[in-house]
């Protein structure tokens, strides 16, 4: 890997091999930890760390897992950077474990996201970290024991392939790092870990704390970036799936598109549905005659459910009756096309649709007028975003207003808060916040009652001089202009 020498292909492979003989390692040292925290010996080492960056090295680590099974895999957080002081071994460990049991128990095409955050509790700054899936889940009566040594849930047993001695070594030393584990899960519907690290230096004692800050091997990074570039454009593609009865029609729509995006395939609308709540793609090409579920009621089922309700449709058809187009209009199709049609017309429309949706996020965060109800598609997608939005309008003024109190009041997982607003907004929770936030400042400015100082205080932000920079940074001029 150091040489640097051999094709893109060789790189990719040599830095499978280095990543597995890692987690060899890892497991290894698994193991001897676990004797140590049998006998009480695990010591805490806390240095300043880059905590992001180093929670990417091991998310990436199951990229190829996750790849293999066609789990959607994301790493979603809120800030860029975020520095604090950590047991970066102990961590690392705590967070291999979480995904590997994440990955291990969910199925093909599930979902496993990881989401990291902050919070102030009781004066102490902590790190939050969730990790879930939409897997098998825990049995009630398995909850309580999983944390215990060798155990290992009897309903599991074809994915029983490990000791039993995961989650108690986690335990041991999340309770070494002063944290605290939560778990919450539903059978057949997944579950969700939630970590709690302490992470400012004056919550350990000296002879715990290194000053020495924490970096990942260079050699470990240059890799990852060389991997991430060659593997970028299968990446960056859209997921997009066809839906259709006809064989060759399908497999002809599937094999012109794959050049351009990442497509899957169903044969009638409940094997699409199905296959849309594991993939979330950005646009479904849906058939109007199909046996089984037709094209109709698949786009009914698709936007009563919230977790898809977003997706864009082109609705297929054989039928160029007005009174059809009508119907499928209403129910939230994005566009229709009459067989029989040019491909390559297919798939600019689905480059419109996809272009203006990114179009539209932008245009709501960057003008002030843009209502946050013109990114909705479902009625679904308008009661949810108008439900948070009308949350956030009502304690706009609480400075301490953050996408932690959303998920308190409205009873949601941060990973799946997170997953929702970004789908419609492209904007983070606390980006959503803000966004609103500076919307109603601007709005309150143009009435030209209150001053800079006095409408950035009715709107959350206790620094005037942040307030107008932000303000700035979203609309391109200063607040001061919408008072002259």
């Amino acid at each position: 890997m150091e040489q640097n020498e051999g094709s893109d292909y060789d790189k990719t492979k040599l830095y499978l091999i280095y990543q597995n003989a890692s987690r060899l390692l890892l497991l290894v040292n698994q193991i001897l930890d676990f004797r140590k925290a049998q006998s009480g010996e695990l010591k805490l080492k806390v240095s300043k760390t880059e905590i992001i960056a180093n929670t990417q090295t091991v998310f990436d680590s199951f990229a190829q897992l996750a790849q293999e099974k066609e789990i959607n895999f994301h790493f979603n957080y809120e800030n860029e950077i975020l520095e604090g002081w950590i047991d970066m071994d102990k961590y690392h460990k705590i967070l291999y474990n979480l995904l590997s049991n994440a990955l291990k128990f969910t199925n093909n095409y599930g979902n496993v996201d990881l989401y990291i955050g902050t919070k102030e509790e009781d004066g102490i700054k902590k790190l939050v970290v969730e990790v879930s899936d939409d897997g098998v889940g825990i049995p009630l009566e398995s909850q309580e024991k999983i944390f215990s040594r060798f155990y290992q849930v009897k309903s599991s047993k074809k994915n029983n392939t490990g000791s039993g001695i995961g989650l108690s070594l986690v335990i041991s030393l999340v309770e070494v790092h002063k944290g605290e584990l939560k778990l919450k899960s539903t059978p057949l519907k997944g579950s969700v870990f939630t970590l709690e690290l302490p992470i400012s230096k004056s919550n350990y004692k000296k002879s715990q704390v290194f000053d020495i800050e924490y970096k990942e091997p260079e050699m470990a990074y240059s890799t990852i970036d060389k991997v991430k570039k060659v593997n970028q454009s299968t990446e960056l593609k859209q997921n997009i799936l066809v839906i259709e009865d006809n064989a060759e029609l399908r497999f002809f729509i599937a094999d012109y598109l794959s050049e351009f995006y990442k497509v899957y395939q169903a044969e009638n609308g409940d094997e699409g549905l199905n296959l849309c709540r594991k993939i979330k793609p950005a646009l479904c090409v849906v058939d109007a005659m199909m046996p089984v579920m037709g094209g109709f009621q698949f786009v009914e089922a698709l936007k009563s459910d919230e977790n898809i309700s977003h997706t864009a449709l082109i609705m297929l058809t054989a039928l160029s009756e007005n009174e059809n187009k009508i119907k499928g209009y209403n129910l939230g199709v994005d566009e229709y096309m009459v067989k029989p049609f040019d491909p390559s017309l297919l798939k600019t429309r689905i480059d419109n649709i996809i272009k203006t949706r990114i179009e539209l996020k932008q245009k709501f965060s960057g003008e002030i007028e843009t209502e946050v109800t013109t990114l909705t598609h479902s009625q679904l997608d308008i009661d949810f975003i108008s439900n948070i939005t009308d949350l956030i309008e009502k304690n706009i003024s609480d400075t301490e207003l953050t996408a932690n109190f959303l998920c308190s009041e409205l009873g949601m997982s941060s990973s799946k808060l997170y997953r929702k607003i970004k789908q419609l907004t492209d904007l983070s929770p606390n980006e959503f916040i803000r966004t609103v936030r500076l919307k109603k400042a601007a709005q309150l400015l143009k009435l030209k009652v209150n001053n800079v100082s006095e409408v950035a205080d009715k709107v959350g932000f206790n620094d005037p001089l942040y307030f107008s920079r932000c303000f700035k940074k979203q609309f391109g001029y200063s607040p001061s202009r919408l008072i002259k």
